[in-house]
């Protein structure tokens, strides 16, 4: 038996933003590049390597800022003021958290 057509949809949508983040976060530059590097740290302080745990990282980060914008998404629609500012703050400070951890990883790398 077929799933209905919006599980499906869904299926989809959260299989093309896994891909379409792990394209983002440089998963085949960590796969051609990663092993070759022989370190014990989790993060290669250069910016033309990359491994696989920096990778799935940057991935999570990616997601985060993701959900904070949906939070910003949802503020819109909300018909309760208390409701729409709630999800508002919640929705900027999520960002911001993901914006700081960007930055940290790239100052990492520099």
């Amino acid at each position: 038996m077929l799933p209905n057509t919006g599980q499906l949809a869904l299926f989809v949508a959260v299989a093309y933003l896994i891909i379409f983040f792990l394209l983002g976060s440089g998963v085949f530059n960590s796969i051609i590049e990663g092993p070759g590097v022989s370190t014990s740290t989790f993060i290669v302080p250069s910016r033309s390597v990359q491994t696989i745990g920096e990778t799935i990282v940057t991935t999570m980060i990616l997601f985060i800022g993701m959900a904070g914008a949906f939070l910003l998404y949802r503020s819109g629609k909300a018909v309760n003021p208390k409701t729409q500012g709630g999800l508002l703050a919640a929705g900027f400070t999520i960002v911001g958290i993901a914006l700081i951890l960007g930055f940290r990883l790239v100052g990492i790398k520099a």
